[in-house]
C-alpha cells in the first residue's frame, strides 16, 4: 500500500488506495478533504493563516489557509473528485507558542479560523476535527475508507 508523507506547506492526493500522513502538527493545521463516491482524498499541512504577499502566488500554496484550501480542492478534482461531495476533517491548531499571538489569538487559533472560513467559502462541510489544545499531533487519512486517525502526543489514536 502506498503511503505518502505530507510535509509542512505541502499537499498530496490519492485515488482508490493508499494513506496520506502528516506529522508535527503543532499550531499547523492538517486538512483532509475526501470524496467518498470517487474515493479520492487529499491532505494539506497548512502552516499559516494568510499569504503575507497576496499579490504573488506562493511557491507552496499549501503553506497558507487562504491559498491552500482552494489548491487542495483543485488537486482532488484533478483525480475525479467533485466539490459538492467533498467532506473536510481538521487536526492541529494547538497553542504551542504561548508568546506568539496577534489580536489576542494564538497562531493555532488563527489557523483554525482561517481554514474554517475557507471551507465555508467553498461550501465544504467539516465532518470531523480535533483542534486546539497544547499538544502536537499526527494525522493519517485512509483513501479506501476516508477514515482519519489523529494521534496526539502521549495519547491513544482517535478517529475523527
Amino acid at each position: 500500500m502506498q503511503e505518502l508523507f505530507v510535509n509542512m506547506g505541502e499537499m498530496a492526493a490519492l485515488k482508490s488506495s493508499g494513506v496520506l500522513t502528516t506529522v508535527g502538527l503543532g499550531s499547523c493545521i492538517g486538512l483532509t478533504i475526501y470524496d467518498p463516491v470517487a474515493q479520492v482524498g487529499g491532505m494539506a499541512h497548512i502552516f499559516l493563516a494568510r499569504n503575507p504577499n497576496s499579490e504573488k502566488a506562493p511557491e507552496l500554496p499549501g503553506k497558507y489557509a487562504d491559498t491552500g484550501v482552494k489548491a487542495l480542492i483543485d488537486l482532488v478534482e484533478s483525480l475525479g473528485a467533485r466539490q459538492r461531495r467533498l467532506e473536510a476533517k481538521l487536526a492541529g491548531g494547538a497553542n504551542i507558542f504561548n508568546n506568539l499571538s496577534a489580536n489576542g489569538l494564538s497562531i493555532g487559533q488563527q489557523n483554525i479560523i482561517a481554514v474554517r472560513e475557507q471551507l465555508e467559502k467553498y461550501q465544504i462541510p467539516i465532518v470531523g476535527e480535533q483542534v486546539a489544545g497544547n499538544k502536537g499531533r499526527k494525522m493519517r487519512l485512509s483513501i479506501e475508507t476516508g477514515i482519519v486517525i489523529v494521534t496526539s502526543v502521549g495519547q491513544q489514536p482517535v478517529e475523527i
